[in-house]
């Protein structure tokens, strides 16, 4: 019956809300769509797909109330803000407004690790990191006290697609110029990686089966790939090649690599945090390796590497 159920996706203008839009509407949901800018080519795109297009703003209570009427289920994904709790009351409020106007069914996309955020060794109130595990962690206990008939939370590793965008210039800030990823892991350490469109396509599978994913938190990634072999990868595959340079994380601060990607695989370690793959095998979804995701994104790749 998914076509008699309307689905509020925020941050639909972003890679996991257009794509779990897109989705949505091929199996037949009704998508309420919240975008900051109506107008933009993607909000268009979803317009023409059949989706009702809402301008909305986190911090506009009666945006999201608007756009909340008549919904039956929500995907709840604010964007976090550095050095804030800003993300934790904006999904509080996409919470609230959901549940005033009567929907059953929230999914919320947490990030791995959150539910064992103090546990982290180091991680006082005084860490730059502090809030944004706050952030997460607090929207995962909203959640699930909102008192919706079902909820799922999705804890994907590390999104693919952070390499080869905006954020990477952050992440990865000699990636797109040098071709060179600076690393102050060790050569061994592997990354937990996931398509964006997987992280979509578990929240669309949630959203017409949520007998069966109610209650469930689960991690989500599609493989564990060194940096050594994801540069070989992506020098094989798109024709660029790329390098690995290890360095200690002192001189990868002096290079302008964040210090949160040490950081992040510390309390990896710390916690011997896995990711449980046999238990991603039960669900009915088959996530794209990472050289799958290369192939089907070379020119994208290949474009970023050039410019």
């Amino acid at each position: 019956m998914p076509q008699q159920h309307t689905i509020l996706v925020t941050s639909a203008n972003g890679n996991v809300g257009s794509s779990l839009s897109r989705q949505l509407l091929d199996q037949g949901f009704n998508v309420n769509a919240l975008v900051r800018n109506t107008e933009s080519k993607i909000a268009r795109d979803l317009e023409q797909r059949g989706a009702r297009i809402f301008k909305g703003d986190f911090d506009d209570f009666s945006s999201l109330q608007k756009a909340s009427q008549g919904t039956w289920g929500v995907f709840i994904n604010s964007n976090p803000v550095p050095g804030t709790l800003d993300e934790l009351r904006h999904n509080t409020s996409i919470i609230k407004a959901a549940k005033e106007a009567g929907a059953q069914f929230g999914v919320y996309m947490s990030v791995m690790m959150a539910e064992r955020k103090d546990e982290f060794p180091g991680l006082s109130p005084q860490h730059e990191s502090y809030k944004y595990w706050e952030s997460k962690h607090g929207t995962e206990m909203a959640l699930q006290e909102a008192g919706f008939e079902h909820w799922t939370i999705l804890r994907p590793g590390m999104f693919i697609s952070n390499f080869f965008g905006p954020i990477a210039s952050f992440l990865w800030p000699t990636l797109q110029k040098q071709h060179v990823i600076l690393s102050p892991l060790a050569p061994t350490i592997t990354q937990p990686l996931i398509d964006t469109e997987d992280v979509a396509r578990y929240a669309a599978t949630a959203f017409a089966d949520p007998t069966t994913f109610h209650g469930l938190a689960i991690d989500v990634a599609s493989e564990e790939i060194s940096l050594g072999n994801f540069a070989k990868l992506i020098t094989n595959i798109v024709g660029v090649e790329v390098t690995v340079e290890h360095i200690s994380i002192e001189e990868a601060a002096s290079r302008g690599v964040t210090s949160r990607i040490a950081g992040w695989h510390s309390w990896i370690r710390a916690l011997n945090y896995r990711i449980d793959y046999d238990r991603l095998k039960t669900f009915p979804i088959k996530s794209a390796t990472v050289a799958e995701y290369l192939e089907k994104n070379k020119a994208s790749v290949a474009e970023f590497l050039s410019t």
